[in-house]
């Protein structure tokens, strides 16, 4: 008997299985302008290389494709107006054999807090336990930036100069200031009532909500005598590895966060956007955790080819910062 194998018939070749399909779209629930992560490396050639696959996305499953065949296996895309979409992703391996994958995605309306005290609206996002404003505070009066914020019952803040027609800026804070002079962690400060000033311990939780453990991470270290810290050792914690963060936390990234990198008023009473000896440019914001005579605060810094990490660390008060207030979610 002659062998299968040996015989041209269709079908017989190992070589014909068709691949399989897969995508995970993360975040699945989110708000109109944020950035969504479509993702299909979970797909397989079962009888080849899956790595020689090619992929080729419709963004709003209605039979025309918005990409052609690629090696992207990922792929980021906006959706602007709310709604549930069904994003479809077609595969095919080196044989012109295909198969398609979808999985919905909810866009819904933002979720928006009103400060009744002027009246200001701030997009607001649920992440872990807590709600986080999605946008900088921008509450108070604004005062030139070699003024020092005074304890006279009048919340002041410090305005980056700029083109901030959207105020997504908002106001920069020393933090005697911020937390209203009532130091302690966990106090309200001057959120909006019901809301408070996250602590050290807050910031962290939301940084292990995305903790990849594909994504190296760099040990620890330590940066001695820094500038506006002098004789001070400033133990500075890396959370990422270097783009992962950014990619999480930046405007319209996929946590919807929606950081901007506004920059700080330095204790001189001096504007700047870049951090000590990084390039790039920053946005730095303050927790309601003190170490002694210096406060913790957590900064997002974005190299000039868009990556960058996140690191907490302790500083001076009299620096002006960013504020985002939390909200427990029970």
């Amino acid at each position: 008997m002659v062998g299968c194998c040996l015989i041209p018939f269709p079908g017989c070749s190992p070589d014909e299985l068709a691949p399989e399909a897969y995508v995970s779209i993360r975040p699945m629930v989110t708000r109109p302008g944020t950035m969504i992560d479509l993702d299909a490396s979970g797909s397989v050639d079962p009888d080849g290389i899956s790595q020689l696959m090619l992929y080729r996305w419709d963004f709003e499953n209605d039979g025309v494709w918005d990409t052609r065949f690629g090696r992207y296996q990922i792929i980021s895309h906006v959706y602007n107006a709310p709604g549930t979409y069904r994003p479809v992703v077609e595969i095919m391996d080196p044989q012109d054999l295909t198969d398609t994958a979808s999985a919905p995605v909810i866009i819904r309306e933002a979720d928006v807090l009103t400060d009744f005290r002027d009246g200001r609206r701030y997009p607001v996002v649920h992440l872990g336990n807590l709600w986080w404003m999605a946008q900088n505070l921008d509450y108070g009066i604004t005062v030139e930036p070699g003024t020092e914020q005074k304890n006279n019952g009048v919340t002041e803040k410090y305005r980056y100069p700029g083109d901030d027609p959207d105020s997504l800026f908002g106001g920069l804070y020393q933090w005697n200031e911020a937390m209203d002079y009532y130091p302690y962690a966990g106090s309200r400060g001057i959120c909006p009532p019901g809301w408070r000033i996250p602590t050290e311990a807050d910031w962290t939780d939301l940084m292990n909500l995305f903790t990849d453990s594909r994504m190296p991470r760099y040990a620890n270290y330590m940066l001695v005598n820094c500038r506006f810290v002098p004789d001070q050792a400033v133990t500075q914690t890396n959370y990422y590895s270097t783009g992962s963060a950014v990619k999480l936390l930046k405007s319209t990234g996929s946590s919807g966060f929606d950081a901007v990198t506004v920059g700080y008023r330095d204790p001189d009473g001096n504007f700047g956007y870049r951090d000590y000896h990084f390039p790039g440019s920053t946005a730095s914001y303050w927790t309601s955790s003190s170490d002694g005579s210096f406060a913790i605060r957590n900064r997002l810094w974005i190299d000039t080819d868009h990556t960058g990490e996140v690191f907490y660390f302790a500083d001076n008060k009299n620096f002006g910062f960013s504020i985002r207030c939390v909200k427990n979610a029970n």
